[in-house]
């Protein structure tokens, strides 16, 4: 009769230890968000239509992701993004130099996608797009992109949940990445880190071509659903374990076990 109650009281501590765990790694998670830059929220972003409007390219052609009728079959490739400022003396060419090893390695058809280097600068020059093109050595149809007004660019930052901090020397913090969008510029993912793997781009791009699907918009939520599941039947054990205890204590209860 006094089963449930030892194991109730043998679950307590657990139960105070892991809420004190979640607790602190709360606090760890506030703290550091404080102090750093998050990355996006792809929870919020897989699925969504990245806008491009209001762009131009180094040549100050305006750009535009609808091709003429005719080419609409031909052009119709998934696009790699890479955010970037030409002025950026770090991560930026890496990650450019990076990107342009893993498609040579990826195995993937320059005709199966079109890559955008998009500054992120609001005070972005034509000048410093030609100039970043030559010094990376980008192939003709590797595209270089400015905003050509301050709204096109935070239309597009945020439709990609990309956020930078300005130091004060002029720089930029920012998360390193490239962004893959489906032919009709609907975000499939990112890949992040500074040194891109070829496989997961070319895994990466092939999914896009096929577009995103129902599964992809909720992949991002799934590990949510799955950690609120946990969180459910765990609460479910302790009200189950308390029920029956305060059933052992109920002396009506046991008397009528006791004449069953």
């Amino acid at each position: 009769m006094n089963r449930p109650a030892r194991l109730l009281r043998s679950a307590k501590p657990w139960l105070a230890g892991a809420g004190l765990a979640l607790l602190a790694a709360f606090n760890a998670t506030a703290s550091a968000t404080a102090r750093t830059l998050l990355p996006p929220d792809a929870a919020a972003t897989i699925g969504q239509r990245i806008p491009f409007d209001g762009f131009v390219d180094d040549d100050g052609h305006a750009f535009s992701t609808e091709p003429p009728e005719e080419q609409l079959e031909r052009d119709r490739q998934p696009w790699i993004i890479s955010p970037m400022y030409t002025r950026c003396a770090g991560t930026c060419p890496a990650i450019t130099a990076s990107l342009r090893r893993a498609l040579d390695k990826s195995g993937l058809a320059a005709s199966e996608y079109r890559v955008l280097s998009v500054s992120f600068d609001p005070n972005e020059t034509s000048d410093g797009l030609r100039q970043f093109r030559a010094r990376m050595q980008l192939p003709a149809d590797w595209l270089v992109l400015r905003a050509s007004d301050p709204q096109a660019l935070e239309r597009t930052l945020k439709s990609l949940d990309f956020r930078t901090i300005t130091m004060g020397d002029g720089n930029f913090e920012h998360p390193n990445l490239v962004a893959v969008l489906a032919p009709d510029r609907r975000l499939a993912g990112y890949l992040f880190g500074v040194n891109l793997n070829a496989a997961d781009l070319a895994t990466m791009v092939r999914r896009a071509n096929a577009g995103v699907s129902a599964v992809d918009a909720w992949r991002p939520y799934l590990l949510a659903i799955a950690a609120l599941g946990f969180f459910a039947s765990g609460s479910l054990f302790v009200w189950l374990l308390g029920k029956r205890r305060r059933r052992s204590r109920d002396p009506l209860s046991c008397q009528k076990r006791g004449q069953g």
